[in-house]
């Protein structure tokens, strides 16, 4: 990509914040409902942009290591993990699938709806 455009978080971003700040007072009803999703939908791709990578990393990382596999496909680790829960063989209780369960859920909330995941003062 050429140096002189910025990257696709900055633009997400800005149209978001563009909407949010000058368009949407000015509207009202439904108009003012879809651009209000619009906004949302443009922060979520800000964030899926900006950690999905990561999340889909670790993710990955940690489900190899609790199928002890070396599988590189995450959504057929995804459903071997799936499978095994779903058929009795993966322990409920072993901590590591909880940690796992509890940190993918972590991450997708960051993305999703991060007010979930914000530190509680």
């Amino acid at each position: 990509m050429p140096a002189f455009v910025p990257p696709a978080t900055t633009l997400l971003q800005a149209a978001a914040d563009d909407l949010e700040r000058d368009v949407l007072p000015a509207l009202a009803g439904f108009p003012r409902f879809r651009t209000r999703v619009i906004v949302n939908v443009l922060r979520l791709l800000t964030r899926e942009l900006a950690l999905g990578d990561a999340a889909d990393a670790a993710e990955h990382a940690r489900l190899q290591a609790l199928l002890d596999t070396d599988d590189d496909d995450l959504p057929a680790l995804r459903a071997e993990l799936a499978r095994r829960i779903e058929s009795g063989a993966a322990d409920l209780t072993d901590d590591a699938l909880v940690r796992h369960l509890r940190e993918s859920l972590r991450e997708a909330l960051a993305i999703d709806s991060p007010a979930w995941t914000a530190e509680r003062a």
